[in-house]
């Protein structure tokens, strides 16, 4: 584990944007890390919403207010914690991605500045396109939150016991160790798959045996679980998670949306290979 955990925090003065401030700092100082804040320069009108008003302030003094303001909030609240920022002028997007190259993690909303919270579609949550984006593309884990997120208990980590994520399963146990919790290991088995819940189990715990030697003092339970469809049976059992830990690829969409707690994506490219990860949340189609 680092000494000194690096972690990013896109901060756009939303609640969601609140909640992955406050959960990143909650991350560095179990970590005894730093927190850098990036906020994207807003409209000045979209300041008014924010803070209290000031006719004299530009925008740029604006987006410096605001950050003060979290500054002195997280600061209140992990006082051993150093707390950097940076405003930007480039898209949020296209920064975050970048400042993510010397990240252990970046923590996002789940719903950006001016996204309603409000369901649509087929009754799922809009994940803001900045999230989407960099979940995409970072080559680090992205931890998404919500300001509604009220899960306790274990890291819970998706994987497919076939193709297990070697990111994944390290993102899992370096974050329990820092939380002093467990982890909670499950793969979903589709109807027609031949493997008994034993033949599954023993598979699990070769792919994470490695982390598991690294950290004895996480504990660590060993689930099979079944349903036809493996996203929504990682959302049950992430009721009684305070994180979800997937590798990118199918089904990552349906937990970032709808999941209880905050979910982190691992996508291969922090290994080399873009697309480790893919089938991790069990026997997907």
């Amino acid at each position: 584990m680092p000494t000194r955990i690096r972690v990013v925090a896109g901060f756009d003065g939303s609640a969601d944007g609140w909640a992955a401030a406050r959960h990143a700092a909650a991350e560095a100082a179990a970590g005894r890390g730093v927190v850098r804040l990036v906020h994207s320069q807003l409209d000045r009108v979209a300041y008014a919403g924010l803070l209290p008003p000031d006719l004299t302030a530009d925008a740029h003094t604006e987006a410096w207010r605001l950050l003060d303001t979290v500054r002195d909030e997280l600061a209140a609240a992990h006082p051993g914690v150093h707390v950097e920022a940076a405003v930007v002028q480039r898209a949020p997007a296209a920064a975050l991605v970048r400042v993510a190259r010397s990240a252990d993690v970046v923590v996002l909303g789940r719903r950006g500045h001016g996204r309603p919270p409000a369901r649509g579609g087929a009754g799922r949550i809009h994940v803001g396109a900045v999230t989407a984006h960099v979940m995409a593309y970072a080559s680090c884990p992205v931890v998404v939150v919500s300001a509604g997120d009220t899960g306790h208990g274990p890291v819970l980590l998706g994987l497919d016991p076939a193709a297990p994520s070697a990111a994944a399963i390290h993102h899992a146990f370096e974050t329990a160790q820092r939380r002093g919790t467990g982890v909670r290991v499950c793969a979903v088995s589709g109807p027609d798959d031949p493997r008994d819940d034993p033949a599954t189990r023993l598979l699990l715990s070769r792919a994470i045996a490695d982390r598991r030697a690294a950290h004895p003092d996480v504990a660590v339970a060993l689930d099979a679980l079944h349903g036809v469809d493996p996203a929504a049976r990682l959302l049950d059992a992430a009721r009684a998670a305070s994180l979800v830990v997937v590798g990118a690829g199918e089904g990552t969409g349906t937990l970032v949306r709808n999941a209880s707690c905050p979910v982190a994506v691992v996508g291969g490219r922090d290994l080399g290979h873009p697309r480790a990860g893919r089938r991790a949340l069990g026997s997907m189609p």
